[in-house]
């Protein structure tokens, strides 16, 4: 009998603990399944955030002074070209010093162009350059202001550029590359997001 009740003993501390793994199971499984919290989202405007930042007008300045040191050695070559038409009538055509003159006014005419489509490269390079810094900051922006808010989500808004008018468009590539259908306006937060931007970058330029 006392074998007996020593199995009975064990069966029953079996049958306990499977009973406890379940339930155990069964709460972590619940914890799972149970409702998130709604998340939070908001929207931009992000043509006007970007067209509205001091920034935007600060890089393209830099950019811009840049192109302008180039544009004044053009315009520096570019008038010595023009000046050998004048110092080409003091000597016969044809004649020695008549054709070094010639062949001089080619080889700066080669250098003039090289540094045209240089400062052409130039100016697409700056204003890459430019766009880069101020599309990083927006996104370090909109994740601090987003803490501080209690947001979850910003997404440009993609239906405030209305679709383009004509039957020859490809509607089907502007239709798919659309991410939203409906924006409540109550939850467009690109005001907030150009003042926060912008009193930063005051911030950083008085420093």
């Amino acid at each position: 009998m006392k074998h007996f009740g020593h199995k009975q003993i064990n069966l029953f501390a079996i049958v306990a603990l499977l009973a406890v793994g379940s339930m155990a199971w069964q709460s972590h499984a619940l914890r799972q399944l149970a409702p998130a919290t709604p998340s939070v989202l908001v929207t931009v405007d992000f043509g006007r955030v970007f067209n509205s930042l001091e920034e935007r007008s600060y890089e393209q300045e830099r950019a811009q002074a840049v192109i302008n040191t180039i544009d004044e050695d053009l315009m520096g070559r570019r008038k010595h070209i023009e000046d050998y038409e004048q110092e080409l009538e003091l000597y016969q055509a044809g004649s020695d010093k008549w054709e070094a003159l010639i062949r001089q006014q080619q080889l700066e005419l080669v250098e003039y162009e090289s540094l045209n489509e240089y400062r052409n490269m130039r100016a697409s390079r700056e204003e890459s350059k430019g766009l880069r810094r101020i599309y990083t900051n927006i996104r370090k922006a909109s994740a601090e202001l987003a803490k501080q808010n209690g947001w979850d989500y910003i997404f440009i808004n993609d239906l405030i550029a209305p679709l383009p008018d004509g039957d020859d468009v490809d509607m089907d590539s502007v239709i798919s590359a659309r991410r939203m259908l409906y924006a409540n306006t109550e939850m467009d937060v690109t005001d907030a997001l150009i003042e926060f931007m912008n009193a930063s970058f005051d911030e950083m330029a008085v420093r």
